[in-house]
């Protein structure tokens, strides 16, 4: 029965999960944490905790896993670092080539948002979790939440005109004649 659920939360969840961790860490390249994610589900199914939803449960493993990545990695990349100088312009271009402009500029946007509203705008704005699942996986009251996001949402809006970028009546419109 634990397998069948688990499958069923793949087949229902697994393009949120991947969405929510391109978004998060910045990456295409997610396949990894997406299947670490539900396996380590399957791992603690019996620790799922029925009252709060499958989905928020998930996207909060997810959440964990990239932080606990990002912790362990970061002691190699400062050995690393200290060694071979790194050397990631064929990725950006890459990146680049991938992503359409509009969907770059919001994308840089985003990343250049601190990391709590990046998380929010992640969670509430792209996913479109409810402030309650969303105060859930960050930990956090539903009033601090919203708040979160409201302020969030300003900062992406100033990031995004900074950059010649605004929204109006639907259509966007760069700083060009």
């Amino acid at each position: 029965m634990e397998d069948h659920t688990i499958e069923d939360w793949f087949m229902k969840y697994e393009q949120d999960i991947t969405s929510y961790l391109i978004y998060y860490t910045g990456s295409t390249d997610v396949e990894d944490l997406v299947q670490e994610t539900f396996l380590s589900a399957l791992q603690k199914f019996s620790q799922f905790n029925h009252s709060s939803h499958a989905k928020t449960w998930l996207i909060s493993i997810a959440r964990n896993l990239v932080i606990d990545r990002y912790r362990r990695t970061l002691i190699w990349e400062r050995i690393r670092n200290s060694f071979v100088p790194e050397t990631s312009l064929s990725n950006e271009i890459e990146k680049s080539i991938i992503m359409n402009i509009d969907n770059q500029q919001l994308y840089q946007a985003i990343r250049k948002l601190s990391p709590n509203y990046k998380e929010v705008v992640i969670l509430r704005g792209i996913l479109e979790l409810s402030s309650r699942e969303t105060s859930e996986i960050l930990k956090c009251t539903t009033n601090k939440t919203n708040v979160l996001y409201h302020r969030a949402l300003r900062k992406l809006k100033d990031l995004l005109e900074k950059e010649g970028y605004f929204h109006e009546q639907n259509e966007t419109y760069r700083g060009e004649a």
